[in-house]
C-alpha cells in the first residue's frame, strides 16, 4: 500500500511538471493594428451579412458626406471634419486625417474628394478583389508583441554590464 501511495506521488509530480513545461514551443503573441476607419466601414454593412461590398460603401460614403456636412454647403470646413471624425472615428488622432481628404490643401473638403479618399481606401481593405471587404481585410500585423514577463532579455548598462 505504501509504495501505491509513492508510485501515485511521483506519478502525480511527473504530470504536473508536464503540464508546467507547456508540452511544446511557446508561440509569441503577435500585435495586429486596426484603423479607426475600419470601425467607419463596418457600419456600412447594411444587410448585415459580415462582408461591406463596394455599393454598400458607396452609400455608407455618400451618407457620411451628408453626416459631416452641417451647414450643408457642399464642402467641408475643418470644424466640420473634425466634428465628424470625432464622432465617426473616435477622434482625430486616430486617422484618417482631413489632409488625407484635402489633397488640394485649400481647407476645404468636396464630396468628391471626400468620397476618393474612403473609396480608396475602401479598395486598398479589399485584399482579394473579389468586391467585398471581410473583418479579416481590417487586420494588419505589426510584428511581435513584447515577450511575456519573465523572458525579456535584460539590456546592458551603459558600463557594458546586463542591467
Amino acid at each position: 500500500m505504501r509504495i501505491s501511495k509513492i508510485a501515485l506521488l511521483a506519478l502525480a509530480a511527473a504530470s504536473l511538471a508536464a503540464c508546467a513545461s507547456g508540452g511544446g514551443p511557446r508561440r509569441e503573441p503577435v500585435r495586429a493594428l486596426l484603423s479607426a476607419d475600419a470601425l467607419l466601414f463596418t457600419s456600412f454593412d447594411l444587410d448585415r451579412d459580415m462582408r461591406v461590398t463596394m455599393a454598400e460603401a458607396d452609400a455608407g460614403i455618400a451618407a457620411e458626406f451628408t453626416r459631416a456636412d452641417a451647414n450643408r454647403d457642399g464642402s467641408l470646413q475643418p470644424i466640420e471634419f473634425q466634428n465628424w471624425s470625432n464622432v465617426a472615428l473616435g477622434g482625430g488622432s486616430t486617422g484618417p486625417y482631413r489632409l488625407d481628404f484635402d489633397r488640394n490643401v485649400d481647407n476645404l473638403i468636396t464630396a468628391d474628394e471626400f468620397r476618393g479618399e474612403l473609396s480608396a481606401r475602401a479598395r486598398d481593405y479589399d485584399a482579394d478583389e473579389d468586391g467585398a471587404i471581410v473583418r479579416a481585410d481590417f487586420i494588419r500585423t505589426i510584428g511581435q508583441a513584447r515577450q511575456p514577463t519573465g523572458q525579456q532579455q535584460r539590456r546592458p548598462v551603459p558600463d557594458g554590464r546586463p542591467g
